[in-house]
């Protein structure tokens, strides 16, 4: 699954230079952009395409955080769902992400996520 969801971010990163004429890299600048991106898109996107776009953009978010923070991905069983896990307890689930800023709007920006990953590494090694 990690080489598909390399190759679903790769595709997105084509799609959005040949489309919109963006060069998506996978960094902050990024993501910021992609944030907007989901702003401008949400409210005109049927519900039933939510998972279709959450499943293409998180691939790229999951790629973005690995390539800015480390981490795998990582099947989390007792969730469920596909993540990017940091080893022991702690991991990120970039299409969820993706799925409830569609839903919610920006106060569930994928931004948020992307920038309070150091301070959650911080708290940790505290802990």
């Amino acid at each position: 699954m990690e080489r598909e969801f390399k190759e679903i971010a790769e595709h997105v990163v084509a799609q959005m230079r040949e489309q919109l004429g963006v060069e998506l890299k996978y960094d902050k600048a990024s993501i910021e952009w992609l944030d907007g991106y989901i702003e401008r898109i949400r409210l005109e996107l049927k519900k039933e395409s939510y998972p279709k776009v959450a499943t293409a953009l998180g691939a790229y978010l999951g790629e973005s955080i690995i390539a800015t923070y480390g981490g795998a991905w990582a099947s989390f069983d007792e969730m469920g769902q596909w993540g990017i896990s940091f080893g022991g307890r702690s991991g990120v689930f970039p299409f969820s992400k993706v799925y409830k800023q569609l839903e919610n709007g920006s106060e569930d920006s994928i931004l948020s996520l992307f920038t309070v990953l150091p301070v959650i590494f911080n708290q940790e090694k505290s802990e």
